[in-house]
């Protein structure tokens, strides 16, 4: 039983290492101080750059726990969005 949960933890490591690279890329090109975080947006940037699909509710529930754990402020809207202060980004916790 242990070896077939392996790849599963190993996918979302995977997973969670391509919201980062997401998020970093979303700060690179952002030219204010802030940058405001989707699953939406993040899904966007990792099929532009490179090629890959994820559904975005999956990438929505790794942004939530990064928001929780780095406690990212909330905005008020219907599809949950984050502030992030890119100089934080470095300091981002997975």
């Amino acid at each position: 039983m242990q070896m077939e949960n392996q790849p599963e933890k190993q996918d979302k490591e995977t997973l969670i290492n391509l919201v980062k690279q997401g998020i970093e890329m979303l700060a690179e090109r952002n030219i204010s101080d802030v940058v405001i975080l989707s699953s939406y947006k993040i899904n966007s940037v990792l099929k532009d750059n490179y090629g890959i699909d994820i559904k975005v509710d999956r990438i929505g529930r790794i942004l939530s726990t990064v928001a929780k754990n780095n406690h990212l402020k909330r905005l008020n809207t219907n599809i949950p969005k984050y502030k992030l202060q890119i100089s934080k980004v470095p300091a981002l916790q997975f």
